[in-house]
This record gives C-alpha cells, structure tokens and sequence, in this order.
C-alpha cells in the first residue's frame, strides 16, 4: 500500500470517529437545522463545542452529518424519532419552521408547532439526567400583529385572533411550561432574519417602480443573522428564562424602507397600494431595549446600512474595465 494510501485509510478513520471537544465546551444542540442553524454551527464548532443537530429531509443528512459530531432526522409527525441525544446535553436551541412550499398552509404550522413541540416536550420530560439544561426557542415578533405602528415590549398583547399566531403562542407556551430546577426556557421572538444568502432589501428593490397590493403603512422588523446567533450565545451563557424581542433599531414602515433603498441605488420607488385586513400582518414598533439591558450588542443596527455598505463593498470589489 501507498504511503498516500495509508493517509487516506487513517483520515476515513479519523472522520468516523466521533470528535473530541475541547475542554471549554459543551454538548449543545439544534432542532432544524436551517439558515440560522447553518450559522450558529460554525460558531459553535469553532469554540469547541460538540453538536448534533436535526434535519426533516434524509437528502440532507449527508450534508449535516460533515458538520456536525452527530446528525438526527426529526420528523414532526413521526412517533419514532430517535431523541435520545436530548439526555446529555447542555443547549438545545429549537429553530422549527414548516418548508417545502412558497405558501405554507395552516396544516404544515399545525404539524411543526403543534405536533412537533409536542414530541420535543414529552423527550424533554423524559430525560433523566439532573445536569442543566438550557432551552432556547426561536419564535417570531409576528405574534404581536396589528398594534398600528405602537411601541411594542415582551409584555404586549399578543394577537391569538389569527390562527398561525395561536399556534406560535401555543407552542411558546407548552414550552415555558418545562421549566423547573435543571431546566431553564429563553424564547427568542426574532424580527425577519436577514443576511448573507437572504438579501431581504434585495427582495424589496426588485418591485422599485411597480405596484404592490401590500400596505406600505405596515412596521415591521428586521434582525441580522449574526445577532441571532450573539442572542442564542447570550442566553445560553446567562442562563436566561423567560422572553426577549431580537430585532434590530430599524423602526420604519415598509414605505420609509423602501423610499430609502430606492433613493439610495437610483430606482424609481415602490407604489404601495394597500392589502386586505384579513392578512397576517405584524404593524409594531418592536422594543429592544429588554435584550440590550441584557448585553446584547447588535452587531448590525439597521438593515439598510448593513444592505447599502455591502452593496458599496461589492461594488469596489468589482474589476474595473480598462478603456
């Protein structure tokens, strides 16, 4: 056999293994693993910690399992998933949302927050070890609805007439419900998550100069993926209960935004021209300040900026013809 031969033999070998983790880590892990998993995995690999996180798709185990020390399908309508990981760790993080459709029906939101919280709660009840656990969910600042534009904090209303928020509601619920000694429960409502890969200000230039049946009035609020991620950090090494708004400081109705973008790169603004009432809408001025008192450093204030200094930076990238 080849000396590259025995290299390659020794790294298959190597990779099989489970990874050691480092003396400062923890067992921390992800159920749903998405675009804010994907992140908060590079972030906890590099400090260390070993992770086994979940997909609902077996084509993307493969995927998963080169990321992370241990890879689990979860399925939100099947009674045989295999939690058992749940006992010995230190962080789990549920990131749950339905995927699949561009238009995902009330069923698919009834299936992850109803039927999928459930089966996360009974292995969570289940588990028999007394080591701490630290439960962080992500929900959404859409529970709060239509509060007209009103400076919105965690002791809010929130708006349960609509049936996806009733869900929501439900789930953040029976999920707060697990808390006793060994086990503490953050909820995390996140504003729209953008970032790299989900240019949410690139989705917005692309109606500059043309109608849209939505109602420009509307305040809704945004959250880089990053400080998603300081967030999840954050209320795992404080060990939080209870609830916090993560959004950025971008208080503006979806017209301000997009006046703005559209003043800033030269197009022709956007004609918002109303919606009906009936939709799912979030018109709330959502309140940091709880999580700042917190800690929490945002690392991006504002979506424009952030969108406007990228799109400056990709622009002097850009090789220039010489004439």
């Amino acid at each position: 056999m080849s000396m590259a031969g025995d290299f390659s033999d020794l790294t298959r070998l190597l990779q099989s293994r489970p990874r050691p983790v480092l003396a400062s880590g923890e067992h921390r892990a992800i159920v749903g693993c998405g675009y804010v998993g994907s992140a908060l995995i590079q972030q906890w690999r590099a400090r260390g910690h070993a992770i086994s996180a979940t997909t609902r798709r077996a084509s993307r185990l493969a995927d998963l399992e080169a990321r992370v020390d241990q890879a689990v399908l979860f399925d939100s309508e099947s009674e045989s998933n295999d939690l058992s990981f749940i006992e010995d760790i230190d962080v789990l993080v549920i990131s749950l949302a339905p995927t699949g459709q561009q238009q995902v029906d009330l069923e698919a939101y009834r299936s992850v927050f109803s039927r999928g919280i459930e089966r996360l709660c009974r292995a969570i009840s289940e588990r028999r070890s007394s080591t701490p656990l630290q439960l962080i969910q992500l929900s959404s600042c859409g529970l709060y609805g239509d509060r007209g534009g009103a400076i919105t904090t965690e002791q809010s209303t929130l708006d349960l007439s609509h049936p996806i928020n009733a869900l929501l509601a439900g789930a953040e619920e029976r999920l707060q419900a697990l808390r006793d000694e060994h086990i503490r429960v953050c909820t995390l409502r996140l504003g729209g998550i953008y970032g790299p890969g989900r240019e949410i200000p690139e989705w917005l230039l692309a109606a500059a100069g043309q109608r849209v049946e939505r109602d420009g009035d509307h305040t809704p609020c945004w959250v880089h993926v990053d400080d998603v991620v300081q967030a999840i950090d954050l209320a795992a090494e404080r060990q939080l209960n209870g609830v916090l708004n993560v959004v950025d400081d971008l208080a503006l109705t979806k017209r301000a935004i997009t006046d703005r973008l559209c003043e800033a790169t030269g197009c022709a603004p956007v004609w918002w021209a109303g919606s009906p009432r009936h939709d799912r809408v979030l018109d709330a001025s959502v309140s940091n300040a709880y999580a700042k008192g917190l800690g929490l450093m945002l690392h991006h204030p504002s979506m424009i900026d952030w969108y406007l200094s990228t799109r400056d930076a990709g622009e002097a990238q850009r090789p220039r013809s010489i004439s």
